[in-house]
């Protein structure tokens, strides 16, 4: 786990770089989406998973694994969780949040429909398969727009070779979404 700290007043951010931060959730559906590219870019299969904090409440932690396929598109997959979820007690959400395990059908939509968008504006995105399934969300402080910006901030992580990545450079990534507004990506 990497903490990346000094990104602005009240924000908080744990990266996990191909290393397992929550248990896997039960699954309830997915949803599913293919992005075709003109070429194919080859890479070791990775995760990534991230926490984040922005004052004063909004909170996400989501985690999604690369698996290369030999193919010329990229498949994106958000697994949805069932409907009650383990509840997290170590978190970056504020002590008075309960924080569930799994991605609630509520966001499993902004998150694919986040992942395509930013997905369409980077050079380094790779062939294979791409699965949305680690997550947790809480009951006050998460919400779409949170959800939207950790989704933009994992899809920019992974257009980077994460076996060359300095710490400067995922906190420069981290700290250029977050001094985005919250609905901008």
């Amino acid at each position: 786990m990497i903490i990346i700290d000094n990104i602005g007043n009240l924000k908080e951010c744990k990266v996990w770089l191909n290393e397992s931060p929550l248990e896997k959730f039960e699954v309830s559906n997915t949803l599913s989406s293919l992005v075709k590219h003109s070429h194919s870019v080859t890479r070791n299969n990775q995760s990534i998973a991230v926490e984040l904090f922005v004052a004063p409440r909004y909170y996400a932690f989501l985690g999604v694994e690369y698996i290369y396929k030999k193919t010329k598109d990229i498949e994106i997959i958000v697994n949805v969780a069932k409907k009650e979820g383990r509840i997290i007690t170590d978190s970056l959400a504020l002590p008075s949040d309960n924080v569930n395990l799994g991605i609630s059908d509520e966001y499993a939509q902004t998150i694919l429909n986040t992942s395509l968008k930013v997905c369409k504006n980077l050079s380094n995105i790779p062939s294979g398969v791409l699965i949305f399934n680690v997550g947790a969300h809480s009951d006050y402080g998460s919400n779409q727009v949170i959800f939207s910006k950790v989704t933009s901030i994992l899809m920019r992580l992974f257009d980077n070779d994460q076996s060359k990545i300095e710490i400067t450079e995922l906190k420069s990534i981290i700290q250029n979404e977050l001094n985005k507004p919250l609905t901008d990506i």
